[in-house]
């Protein structure tokens, strides 16, 4: 895995009109010809006041864990399960300064699929969030467990 960081100005910038849901981005942003803004990031953070400060993925789609899985104890492991909560995985992977690379890994699944966890938590997506910002997955209680999304406490001088 290649770890990229963008480091530059700090700036903030809005999903518009995705359910007030906004992300955090350290300058990694570039202006697309119809003004839409694009993170190069394959690892970002998003913000609700309901829920607070959590992980998204290159797209904006929040990222889960699965209460209790480790990636050395992966529990999300049939077809059905992995159907509702695909792996999180990404050849490359850059995230804002704000996250601590160390937090991160790849790891080698028992069905040999690589995945990347924060924290030993394996990383996944709900297949029931249709677009960024949404968290339906977040407490969601399965035959597996309960799902949640990936709280991260930004330091003060970086908000």
């Amino acid at each position: 895995m290649k770890l990229k960081y963008f480091i530059a100005g700090i700036g903030f910038f809005t999903f518009l009109g995705l359910n007030n849901a906004f992300a955090t981005n350290f300058s990694a942003l570039k202006l697309e010809e119809d003004c839409s803004i694009v993170t190069t990031f394959t690892v970002n953070v998003a913000q609700k006041p309901e829920i607070g400060t959590y992980l998204v993925g290159p797209t904006g789609m929040t990222l889960y864990y699965l209460e209790n899985e480790t990636d050395n104890n992966i529990k999300c492991k049939n077809e059905v399960c992995l159907s509702k909560w695909p792996i999180f995985y990404e050849k490359e992977l850059s995230i804002p300064r704000m996250l601590k690379s160390k937090d991160f890994k790849v790891f080698k699944r028992p069905d040999g699929k690589l995945q990347i966890s924060y924290d030993n938590k394996p990383l996944y997506y709900f297949e029931g969030d249709k677009k960024p910002g949404d968290t339906f997955g977040n407490n969601l209680k399965t035959p597996v467990g309960i799902w949640h999304i990936i709280k991260v406490k930004i330091p003060v001088s970086q908000e």
